[in-house]
């Protein structure tokens, strides 16, 4: 199956399995002299496997969280896998951050008509001078209104 990237890994549902499933095949491993102990380690390896298939496969969340539900339950009610499997299939994939086209600013439209200008040009010496000035504060030549 292709990769299945999300945002946000269903580690919560993760972990709990895992370490319920460990846990599990340690308290098989003691009780191994029963036949008990056999079924909880298969059950307890499987879960932990289909832990791994969804951290590898999050958006087949509720596929894998129903298998670890129902292991969960016939393993003895692992407590931990058997909230892990909830959250599993109660989880919400997010999907990666995809970076959007850069704002482009778009340049405002000349107007059609234009007020007065701010700035006059000396005739005389060509300085620019300000909108109210009467002489050229360079060379002393009246302006023109």
């Amino acid at each position: 199956m292709q990769n299945q990237q999300v945002t946000n890994p269903p580690s919560a549902a993760y972990y709990l399995t895992l370490i319920g499933g460990i846990l599990g095949i340690i308290l098989g491993i003691f009780l191994i002299v029963v036949l008990v102990g056999i079924w909880l380690i298969v059950a307890n390896v499987l879960m932990i496997m289909y832990a791994q298939k969804l951290m590898a496969e999050p958006k087949e969340h509720s596929k894998y969280g129903t298998y670890i539900l129902i292991l969960s339950i016939l393993g003895g009610i692992n407590l931990l896998c058997l909230i892990g499997g909830i959250l599993a299939m109660t989880y919400q994939p997010m999907p990666p951050f995809q970076p959007t086209q850069p704002h482009q600013h778009q340049t405002p439209a000349q107007p059609t008509e234009y007020g007065p200008a701010t700035t006059k040009y000396c005739p005389q010496c060509g300085n620019p001078v300000g909108g109210e000035a009467q002489y050229c504060p360079k060379c002393g030549t009246k302006l023109p209104q």
